[in-house]
């Protein structure tokens, strides 16, 4: 590949993971109007119960899935024969389904059993069989965006992901109003599954055609596949089990409070996302041609990126927890903002985890990541039992960071047993000097409104790129790329008017 070639796919890269990040963004925005929604119409009581639902399914869908998503891509990325992708992905699909429905059952089965004992709650049953469909829904739903991201069908998937958002503020908004509370959540949350699922699937039969399955590859994705469902489970022990263990021990009102100020620090990391969509299909097709300094270089760019964005984003969600809080949710879950900080920083250094899952994924040693997470999901639970009882939320919260800490840098760390790239620490150091002052300078303002804090940000993001770039984070090189970038995608987009 010659360095014209060479700097249009960087561009290309870049230019995706820019039109990611927007589409995030939005999504972002709807998280801060699902919010309010959810916490201002349920309590904290039923917003509680909301949560320990969320994480029930999120914990049963991966098993589903069996890690398939993740084959799909690595798998198909490379892929050119239309009747051998055709083939694959209608084989795996009916397998996701066949074990999304099974699970489905198996949760409307034991929905009393967990009422009782986990939710505290008999009457909680009803909600439980209710939200058992999820499963189904959203392993359908992570499998056919899968699809989407193996062949770099960026604006689709994300287009696809964003109106699933759009749906679900918008029908959560109409149920509840008309006083459906929790039922209506999850009605809003079912509804706009079943919508984007067959969205997918008609664009999927568009595209390659509709066949029976056949399984002749199944083999070939179990065994590269099914060693990464427990990691799944695994990362959720690690995420989610601290809401099962605050409501043992404190009540589902406090694991409503944890949840709200959890999902505030959790916005810190919102940008792996979108790179990470990008990247994992990009440097597998580099990897498999036998590219490696591509790779490296991608792997890089991603590590940069994602800190010029998380870095500063994590310092300012930690400095507007408690207004961020009090103007979107009600005095109840204020309490929760001491908690925000120890999350923002845990998600920033846990998004190391990803990258380095892809170097292990590439090299095809799954079983480190299964051993890797397992340590660190022992660790939280461990960590969590002890802390909680003696410091209630701030335990959860010092929890979590110690564990995501770990978790992050130990997966880098025996990734570049496979992969060496550079880490950009000039650039963190630069980006974490930046984001000081810009806090310092959010601190000041003091903003409480909703004028003040909007207005907070933009001051806020314009002091932080002003001294990141006096400071020279950013090179000539790459501040002209990012404007010869952003003007030819300005030109297209002239062209097309």
């Amino acid at each position: 590949m010659d360095a014209t070639d060479t700097n249009k796919e960087y561009a290309r890269f870049s230019w995706q993971i820019a039109f990611v990040i927007a589409a995030e963004i939005s999504g972002l925005l709807l998280g801060f109007i699902r919010l309010p929604i959810l916490t201002k119409s349920l309590g904290a009581g039923l917003y509680g119960t909301w949560s320990l639902l969320d994480v029930t399914i999120s914990l049963i869908t991966p098993f589903a899935l069996m890690g398939l998503h993740m084959g799909l891509v690595r798998f198909l990325s490379a892929e050119k024969d239309k009747a051998r992708i055709r083939e694959d992905f209608f084989s795996l699909f009916s397998l996701v389904l066949a074990a999304g429905a099974a699970l489905a059952v198996l949760l409307i089965l034991f929905s009393d059993l967990l009422a009782v004992h986990i939710f505290k709650d008999a009457g909680s049953s009803v909600y439980i069989k209710m939200a058992s469909v999820l499963i189904l829904i959203n392993a359908i739903v992570t499998f056919s965006l899968a699809y989407f991201q193996s062949f770099r069908q960026i604006g689709l998937r994300t287009g696809i992901g964003l109106l699933q958002g759009i749906l679900q503020v918008g029908l959560l908004a109409v149920f509840v109003s008309m006083g459906y509370e929790l039922s209506g959540v999850i009605a809003s949350f079912i509804a706009s599954g079943i919508f984007v699922s067959l969205l997918m699937l008609f664009f999927i039969i568009r595209q390659r055609g509709f066949q029976l399955p056949r399984f002749t590859r199944l083999k070939e994705y179990l065994i590269f596949s099914l060693p990464l469902a427990p990691n799944i489970a695994i990362t959720w022990i690690i995420n989610a089990s601290d809401r099962y263990i605050i409501s043992y021990f404190m009540g589902t009102a406090d694991t409503g409070i944890y949840n709200a100020a959890y999902s505030i620090g959790a916005y810190a990391a919102f940008i792996m996302m979108p790179i990470g969509i990008v990247l994992y299909p990009t440097i597998s097709r580099y990897y498999d041609e036998g590219k490696l300094d591509e790779t490296r270089t991608y792997l890089s760019y991603s590590v940069k990126y994602f800190s010029m964005i998380a870095i500063p984003a994590a310092f300012g969600i930690s400095i507007l927890a408690e207004p961020l809080l009090r103007l979107l949710t009600t005095e109840e879950f204020v309490p929760g903002a001491v908690i925000v900080p120890y999350v923002a920083a845990g998600v920033i250094i846990a998004a190391m985890h990803p990258i380095g899952e892809y170097i292990i994924l590439l090299a095809k040693r799954t079983k480190l990541l299964v051993l890797l997470l397992g340590v660190s999901a022992v660790m939280n639970i461990i960590l969590n039992i002890i802390l909680i009882p003696q410091i209630e939320l701030l335990g959860a919260a010092i929890a979590t960071l110690i564990t995501y800490g770990f978790m992050g840098i130990s997966t880098l760390l025996i990734s570049r047993k496979y992969i060496k790239f550079n880490l950009n620490f000039i650039f963190i150091f630069k980006s974490l000097a930046a984001s000081a002052v810009m806090t310092l300078c959010i601190w000041l303002i003091n903003p409480e409104s909703v004028v003040w804090v909007t207005a907070s940000v933009v001051i806020g993001a314009v002091i932080y790129f002003a001294v990141l770039l006096a400071m020279r984070g950013l090179s000539r090189g790459e501040i002209g790329f990012f404007i010869n970038l952003i003007a030819g995608s300005l030109n297209k987009l002239r062209g097309k008017a």
